[in-house]
């Protein structure tokens, strides 16, 4: 396989990624270790011990693949859902429900400035160790050298007895709980010396520039143990080969006797290599980029189809300077108009691909549980109308030419649109939006690189427009929002598109910092409403459409127990939070 394809891929679910006892049922009695197996979720019968899960993932074999999680490349399974079955976090996040479920944690709470988490008992690693408070003050020790983010909010993070950890906030902020809770724990046996030395360090002051650090941290990434597991699988190392690897249950792990697989299996390979496999039914559930016609071919053989929000996809990304015309916000409201979205949305993705109603930033799926109902009425789903668009047009002081383009003191709008070459759904969304766009009156000329090349030109500011991402998969907005107006605009040192977060009476960057301040959510929601009402009105970037999965399921070989369309479990993302590796471990899936 080649490099290219893989990291392709990759980088799409990387970014995918990112960032509840109610919606699984997951409670600590059922699910700890040498406990009875849990019914599936909803089902009301005990689960079918044995047999195997099939699925997929590209990775390397060693020596380049390895297994140090810690390291910056090469870990075999590096950013797949199913890292969570061998280092799993503290707690998932039920996006549907806003609620926790809690992992290697049983539970969690906060006192003044002290945020505490409990540890479940009876845990042990693959080799035979206890799991305890050690394990996670080593992850995080050792995370601060690689800028874990929740060292933005804490100063010390300590053991409270062997099950308990204590994070102390330095500065107040709801979004700490995710970067604690969603981190996956590696064990201190391997990493803990390092991570003593790395504490040691800070405590006299030094920071990740010191030479100290930069030296212990490659130390760090040096590092190639053997497999290690403290969840319910364990990568058997002598499995892995080109085609596949194994892993077998790890009983004395978390929820090891809960699990019903004996096995998971992971077939090795890329979109081009795993399309036959689960057409030959010899995959059980795929997140791959699958593009239309194949998952029209998937449909077509009777396979089902998942397909919950990605929140994210791609967007327009103007130059404030090398495409000046647009700092007219009506502008960018008549592109937004000029594009039928909708269609963008069914060439590129069919059912797997929805236009946003909100235009609000972040996903429509997440934007009522932060703006009152008013305030959604205030939103413009800026719907395809090409009257209105020109309407805008005229109102900014244009008109077209006899060649059908629009103009303003004899300078026409003729821009180029950058799009990055081998991302085959926002080539599709590119050539879409600037097909319609020449139709409408504004005159772009498509340009694409890889996103290798792209990506760094972007944030260089070489560009006039550009397809690039809105959103991010946290459950938070501020995530999408530094998405939005931060990522590739105000922290490259290019400048990126250079736009201004100083809007009129809007400061961006203050409502984004806002946002994520102290404990209290609701208290968060001013912020959020505020920002959400200026995105919409301004248009600094232009969403298209969000892209849904479209993840085959083989319900009718090996597994079953997948829950209906409708359950909510399906508002996680199949990347962070992913769906499938939470109805495993809470043994939904089981063996047909």
């Amino acid at each position: 396989m080649k490099k290219s394809a893989i990291s392709y891929s990759v980088t799409r679910r990387r970014f995918l990624r990112d960032a509840t006892l109610t919606s699984l049922g997951i409670v600590a009695a059922a699910c700890t270790p040498g406990g009875t197996s849990p019914s599936p979720s909803g089902g009301g019968t005990a689960s079918i011990k044995g047999g195997e899960f099939h699925g997929a993932w590209p990775y390397d074999l060693p020596p380049k693949g390895h297994y140090n999680y810690f390291a910056a490349a090469g870990i075999i399974l590096q950013g797949a859902i199913y890292v969570d079955l061998f280092q799993p976090p503290l707690a998932t996040w039920m996006w549907n429900d806003a609620k926790w479920n809690y992992m290697l944690a049983e539970s969690s709470s906060l006192s003044g400035n002290v945020f505490s988490v409990k540890l479940r008992p009876n845990i042990k690693w693959s080799d035979g160790s206890a799991f305890t408070s050690k394990d996670v003050v080593a992850t995080f020790n050792a995370g601060r050298m690689d800028s874990f983010t929740i060292w933005n909010y804490i100063n010390k993070v300590e053991a409270d007895g062997d099950l308990g950890v204590k994070f102390t906030y330095k500065t107040p902020s709801s979004l700490g709980e995710r970067n604690i809770l969603r981190v996956s724990i590696r064990p201190a046996s391997i990493y803990g010396t390092i991570a003593d030395k790395a504490a040691a360090l800070y405590a006299a002051g030094k920071d990740n520039t010191a030479p100290e650090i930069v030296a212990l941290r490659a130390e760090k990434e040096n590092l190639r143990p053997d497999p290690m597991s403290v969840g319910p699988y364990m990568i058997d190392k002598n499995s892995v080969t080109e085609a596949q690897l194994t892993m077998n249950r790890n009983p004395n792990g978390l929820f090891g006797n809960s699990v019903n697989f004996d096995k998971v299996i992971i077939y090795q390979g890329e979109t081009a290599q795993v399309t036959p496999l689960v057409l030959a039914g010899d995959v059980d559930y795929a997140t791959h980029g699958f593009p239309l016609a194949t998952d029209k071919a998937f449909v077509d053989a009777g396979i089902r189809v998942i397909r919950g929000p990605g929140y994210t996809g791609p967007a327009i990304y103007f130059h404030w300077e090398k495409a000046a015309a647009f700092q007219d916000k009506r502008l960018r409201q008549a592109v937004a108009m000029a594009i039928n979205k909708d269609e963008s949305a069914k060439v590129t993705y069919g059912d797997s691909a929805k236009t946003q109603k909100y235009m609000a930033g972040f996903s429509d799926n997440l934007v009522p549980q932060w703006l009152s109902s008013s305030d959604l009425g205030k939103l413009n789903s800026y719907a395809y109308d090409l009257t209105k668009a020109a309407g805008l047009m005229t109102a900014a002081g244009y008109a077209k030419g006899s060649d059908g383009i629009y103009a303003k003191d004899g300078k026409k709008l003729e821009f180029e649109m950058y799009s990055p070459s081998d991302f085959a759904d926002w080539s599709s969304a590119a050539d879409h939006a600037q097909k319609a766009l020449n139709t409408f009156g504004i005159k772009i000329v498509p340009r694409s690189a890889i996103r290798s090349q792209q990506l760094p030109d972007v944030n260089a500011g070489n560009f006039q427009i550009a397809i690039m991402a809105w959103g991010i998969g946290n459950p938070h907005p501020q995530g999408s929002f530094i998405q939005d107006l931060r990522t590739h605009n105000t922290i490259p040192a290019g400048g990126g598109m250079k736009y201004p977060l100083k809007q009129g009476n809007t400061d961006f960057d203050a409502l984004i910092v806002k946002m994520g301040d102290g404990f209290d959510t609701n208290a968060q929601k001013p912020a959020v409403t505020e920002a959400v009402l200026a995105f919409n009105d301004l248009l600094p970037v232009i969403p298209l459409w969000e892209r849904y999965g479209n993840n085959p399921v083989n319900d009718k070989k090996r597994v079953a127990g997948w829950k209906p369309d409708s359950d909510p479990v399906y508002k996680n993302p199949w990347s962070t939070d992913a769906f499938t590796t939470l109805m495993i471990m809470d043994g939904t899936l089981h063996k047909i």
